[in-house]
């Protein structure tokens, strides 16, 4: 009888752990003509892997450094560093980052947590809002940031993605720009997968 309740405990476990492994379905915004460039750029054996990635780039780093994160359909996950610089006569830079193996549920449960809660669905046409009206009739304000950095979150399977985009969102926050709420969004998307790959 023990072993009968051993046995259930186990496979109700695994049955739980291993739907938690499963890429979740993904209201999709748009499809590419052909296979998304990040798997080759990151060299997949899973080409349907699901990849999210998050980068910055600004006037001051030349390029676009970047965060990858590739949830495979086996359960594993795996993740990159990668730096592309703007210039052609420069390498792209591509560095592994070794996940453990007992660490790939925390970033399963943050991906199906964002899926679940819709907290990767952003008004992406309020993201890049410079202008509002003026106090006085007829009267517009723009909002120049020159050294800001512009910030970049995909998350792409096979020819399906979701892309943003919002440069110095921060700034506009502060401000309470029109639009901040969505800029917040993003900004709290972003930094969620980043807090999950510092921590494991």
């Amino acid at each position: 009888m023990k072993k009968i309740l051993l046995l259930t405990i186990i496979l109700i476990s695994f049955i739980g752990f291993s739907q938690n492994e499963e890429i979740p379905k993904i209201d999709w915004q748009g499809q590419t003509a052909t296979e998304n460039s990040y798997v080759e750029l990151l060299n997949l054996k899973d080409r349907s892997s699901l990849i999210v990635k998050i980068g910055y780039s600004s006037y001051w780093t030349k390029g676009q450094n970047s965060e990858f994160i590739v949830y495979q359909n086996d359960g594993k996950v795996e993740r990159f560093v990668v730096y592309q610089p703007n210039s052609t006569e420069l390498k792209t830079k591509i560095k592994r980052k070794r996940i453990k193996k007992k660490d790939y549920q925390y970033y399963w449960n943050h991906l199906n947590n964002i899926i679940q809660e819709n907290n990767y669905i952003i008004d992406k046409s309020k993201l890049n809002i410079n202008e509002k009206k003026g106090e006085e009739e007829g009267t517009i304000v723009t909002k120049i940031i020159s050294d800001g950095a512009d910030y970049s979150f995909w998350i792409c399977q096979g020819r399906n993605y979701i892309a943003y985009g919002s440069y110095s969102p921060k700034s506009f926050i502060e401000d309470r720009w029109p639009g901040w709420k969505e800029r917040q969004k993003l900004v709290n998307l972003m930094n969620g997968f980043e807090k999950l790959t510092e921590k494991y």
